[in-house]
């Protein structure tokens, strides 16, 4: 039993792609194939109305009948393996530069099918002229050959002509479309309803340089000053230019690589041409652009942006002196009010923003400038004068009394150690009652900056953690951890994540017949939201400050207080226990301690300030509060761009 293959309705249709649906690819196609065929003239006339002719005729090499077959009739024709990658033309001069091919995948041929699902070819060649009706077809054949005819003529050519029914394109839209898709050819000419169209030219060279990214192909860049010869915006960017044809559109994106910031006036008045002959095999047939699959084109993209960029350092200075006068324009006003001195350093800061970023965009050039104003403004005092004027009389009473016993800048000093403090109990207050709180990454920050809330004694930023007592810790919890536990090793190896609690030690070093040893150690479990504290919890933490205290930290055995902070103690649980083996030789302490008490008890160690300003704090949105006492990302970038 045999089997034959058969085509679907409308296979050739979708196998040429946009060929078969937008007409200015389809026009473009057919002018390369008469390009291809030697051709030096190239004639089309472009009806005003549907229902009449398209006509495209070049003066090309023709072909006889068994070419048609062998090649127009033969679907993904391979040029280049039966014709090789240069054009046949007839009556070449020796001067005459070789024409490297535009077709390599066989499909152009068909671009009448765009128009009607019938059309007509007439070529000529050794005084004979050969005419093939040729129509959609399906089953056996995607396309058929309705009627041939013969005739006579001198020469060489070929004519198409098709029925516009659908897909008709304007005279003025074509030709603006083609006069930038060919590179002009005083040997290759095109016109359109008799009127020769100016074909692209690339004058006003600014710089040259000729890249090998990969392999043995090489591209030709040429940088060009484009802004008196461009007829569209749509030809900025990096242009393609393969054997003298334009690929796809130009862009300063290749391929999902933004080459340049299209909206600078640099990317608005230059473009690159990218010329190459190594390309051909790697392009979409219709010519729209590179293939998905080549991989080459992401080193091609980075060598191109490097030329780019070097030549936009180069020549966009007058663009980044426009830029500046712009944004101080825009604020002059603010900086007049400014003394001479603070006018200086703030040119003096634009100057170093553009010499470091001359990328950057200018309403983030102004955010900057803006923000370096206010910083002036508040060293010359506008702003203090500003508030002044606007203070009650109630306040001016107070600020007077107040800078008659108080130096400013040492009452910043202690407003912000207490504003730091209350705002750090804010924060435990409303995190410690959540269940789903991270104590690793949340709490045990906190608590670590409100260490003085355990005793007086913890109150110095002397408590650290050190190598030592890093050590300890590993050794202690390596046998009643896993080792995951030690999920942060890199950032906090001092912390170990139980199952319901996290722990830590911080260390206070001092010095000891001239060697720093660490002497007192702070051991702190937080326990997760909601848990209470038992028997068990007091004596696992008595066996921690054992253990530590055995295996010692350095050449040192401190003294460890520990604390068991959790959500409530147990009615059957003492809230301390002495670690030693009697009372002359105790060396450590365990306490329990709940959060609300945790809470209480530094509030009365801030004399209730809390509650006396507690609309000051009450209205801080957490995530802002979070940010500024953990020194968020967040956080990181607002300080920054202040």
């Amino acid at each position: 039993m045999s089997y034959s293959v058969t085509y679907e309705d409308g296979f050739l249709i979708r196998e040429i792609g946009s060929i078969g649906s937008k007409p200015d690819v389809a026009i473009t196609e057919l002018i390369a194939n008469a390009h291809d065929a030697g051709a030096s003239l190239v004639k089309i006339t472009i009806p005003l109305e549907k229902n009449q002719y398209i006509v495209v005729e070049d003066n090309g090499t023709g072909l006889t009948n068994e070419q048609f077959e062998n090649r127009w009739l033969k679907l993904r024709y391979d040029r280049k393996k039966h014709q090789g990658q240069f054009v046949e033309c007839l009556n070449t001069s020796e001067n005459r530069k070789k024409r490297r091919a535009f077709g390599r995948n066989g499909v152009g041929r068909h671009a009448g099918l765009c128009f009607n699902d019938e059309y007509t070819v007439e070529t000529w060649k050794n005084d004979e002229v050969n005419i093939y009706d040729l129509c959609l077809s399906s089953g056996g054949q995607p396309i058929e050959v309705k009627e041939h005819r013969k005739s006579f003529r001198q020469g060489h050519g070929t004519k198409i002509k098709v029925l516009a029914t659908r897909n008709l394109i304007s005279v003025e839209q074509l030709t603006e479309i083609i006069s930038v898709r060919f590179l002009f050819n005083p040997e290759f000419k095109v016109k359109i309803n008799d009127r020769q169209i100016c074909l692209s030219e690339h004058p006003g060279v600014i710089k040259k340089t000729e890249i090998n990214p990969i392999g043995n192909i090489k591209i030709k860049l040429t940088l060009v000053d484009s802004s008196s010869v461009s007829r569209t915006s749509g030809q900025h960017g990096v242009s393609f230019w393969l054997g003298g044809r334009l690929l796809g559109n130009p862009s300063w994106s290749i391929s999902g690589t933004q080459i340049i910031d299209g909206r600078k006036s640099f990317a608005k008045r230059y473009t690159l041409i990218a010329e190459s002959d190594d390309l051909f095999d790697y392009i979409e047939a219709d010519w729209s652009g590179f293939r998905s699959d080549f991989a080459a084109i992401s080193k091609i993209s980075e060598d191109i942006s490097l030329f780019v960029k070097a030549c936009y350092l180069e020549l966009s200075q007058t663009e980044l002196l426009n830029t500046k006068r712009d944004v101080l324009n825009n604020n002059k006003h603010e900086i007049k009010d400014l003394p001479k001195l603070a006018r200086k350093e703030i040119y003096d800061f634009l100057d170093r923003i553009l010499h470091e970023n001359p990328d950057i965009k200018p309403e983030l050039l102004e955010i900057a400038l803006r923000a370096a104003i206010n910083l002036e403004k508040s060293r010359s005092g506008v702003l203090l004068l500003h508030k002044l004027t606007n203070l009650p009389q109630g306040d001016i009473e107070a600020l007077n009394t107040f800078l008659d016993e108080w130096c400013a800048s040492d009452a910043m000093s202690i407003l912000s150690e207490i504003d730091s403090r209350i705002k750090v109990i804010e924060a435990i207050q409303r995190l410690s009652s959540d269940h789903t709180v991270d104590e690793l990454h949340t709490l045990h920050p906190l608590i670590e900056k409100a260490r003085w809330v355990f005793g007086p004694e913890f109150d110095t930023p002397e408590y650290a953690s050190n190598r030592g007592l890093r050590k300890t810790m590993e050794i202690v919890f390596k046998e009643k951890c896993k080792k995951e536990q030690f999920i942060n090793s890199a950032k906090r190896p001092d912390i170990v994540v139980g199952e319901n609690s996290s722990v830590s030690a911080l260390g206070l070093e001092q010095f000891e017949n001239e060697l720093k040893k660490t002497k007192h150690v702070l051991l702190i479990e937080l326990k997760k939201g909601g848990f209470e504290i038992g028997r068990g919890e007091m004596d696992q933490a008595k066996y921690y400050v054992e253990d530590i205290w055995h295996a010692g930290v350095g050449s040192s055995q401190p003294y460890i207080k520990a604390f068991v902070v959790g959500d409530s103690i147990n009615n059957m649980t003492g809230k301390y226990q002495a670690v030693g083996s009697d009372k002359d030789n105790k060396y450590g302490e365990v306490h329990a301690i709940t959060y609300n008490e945790l809470v209480r008890t530094a509030e009365a160690r801030l004399f209730l300030l809390k509650e006396k300003i507690e609309s000051r704090y009450s209205n801080l949105e957490q995530d802002d509060l979070l940010s500024e006492l953990l020194d968020t990302p967040e956080q990181a970038a607002l300080d920054l761009a202040m």
